[in-house]
């Protein structure tokens, strides 16, 4: 019995209660929940907010955005502008909050079925979108997931060569890479 224990002393313990901050660091003590931040609007073009929710999915590419899960099922996409960069994977199910700016845009067809294309949609799904539409996006300066762990052997990077946004935010054509550098200067 005792070899089971010295075994189990000798495993990594992962933090559970830690939190890794991308992008910009913040007070994470005040937040509203995602599913409030449509009422939290209240009737305003945008909104500097700190929002908190449950992780759906991160950018499996370079790591450029991450959705929050709904009640009603669906998700608020948050993107960080190419600033910053989220893990690629293993966020899923985990507690983050996000600090920025809350703001209702038109999001292209080419835009969404970029989107769609990366989420792991299915042709049919991505052949659906026909129409541009209105929606509450979400650009954050910083992000703090709760009870991450890095994978062994590091997290996966990636790249994002294409701009989310187009000339209508005027931004240019991002190229960036996401590498562990660039990773380490934004925890």
């Amino acid at each position: 019995m005792a070899a089971i224990f010295a075994a189990c002393s000798d495993a990594p313990k992962a933090p559970v209660n830690s939190t890794e901050f991308y992008g910009e660091e913040f007070d994470t003590t005040a937040s509203i929940h995602v599913n409030s931040l449509l009422a939290s609007m209240n009737g305003s073009d945008s909104l500097d907010i700190v929002i908190d929710g449950v992780i759906d999915q991160t950018c499996p590419h370079a790591g450029c955005w991450l959705n929050l899960r709904l009640d009603d099922g669906g998700v608020l996409k948050i993107t960080t502008d190419h600033v910053f960069f989220v893990p690629l994977e293993g966020c899923e199910g985990l507690k983050a909050r996000a600090k920025g700016k809350a703001f209702f845009e038109e999001i292209s067809v080419e835009d969404q079925k970029h989107y769609a294309a990366e989420e792991g949609k299915s042709e049919s799904e991505i052949a659906a979108i026909t129409e541009p539409r209105r929606h509450l996006a979400f650009v954050a300066t910083g992000v703090a997931i709760s009870g991450y762990v890095e994978p062994e052997g590091g997290a996966k990077t990636g790249t994002c060569n294409h701009d989310h946004h187009g000339d209508e935010h005027n931004h240019e054509g991002h190229n960036h890479e996401s590498t562990e550098a660039n990773k380490e200067g934004n925890h």
